[in-house]
């Protein structure tokens, strides 16, 4: 039987190759499910559980626009761009403050292109 790895979708080969192929070039990264409301996460790596200090079962199923991520200093603005950007009306830079599980501060910048559908 296969390791499901935080999978909370059915395996398929495209899902298999994304996740592969960026789990070996140690990149911290959720992928989301575009066709169920919210965006929910559908696989969250190990980088990305580190970088935010939650653990896979906190994440999955969240909405892929992060809110456990928001905190006092997290903008209105910036949050509604990333809605925006997920829409796919637009290329969107937003440089957006996150907050660690144990509440420091980091801030990161996103690309978001929806023609790919992926942050850089």
């Amino acid at each position: 039987m296969p390791v499901r790895r935080g999978h909370v979708a059915p395996q398929n080969t495209f899902l298999g190759t994304i996740i592969r192929k960026f789990e070996g070039q140690n990149k911290k990264f959720i992928i989301a499910n575009a066709r169920v409301q919210n965006c929910a996460i559908i696989y969250c790596n190990d980088g990305f559980c580190e970088m935010t200090g939650f653990s896979r079962p906190d994440v999955m199923q969240k909405p892929c626009t992060c809110d456990f991520l928001h905190g006092p200093e997290t903008k209105r603005h910036d949050i509604a761009q990333i809605a925006q950007a997920l829409l796919g009306s637009e290329e969107r830079k937003v440089e957006v403050t996150y907050y660690h599980k144990n509440g420091n501060i980091y801030l990161r910048f996103f690309v978001f292109d929806p023609l790919k559908r992926n942050f850089d």
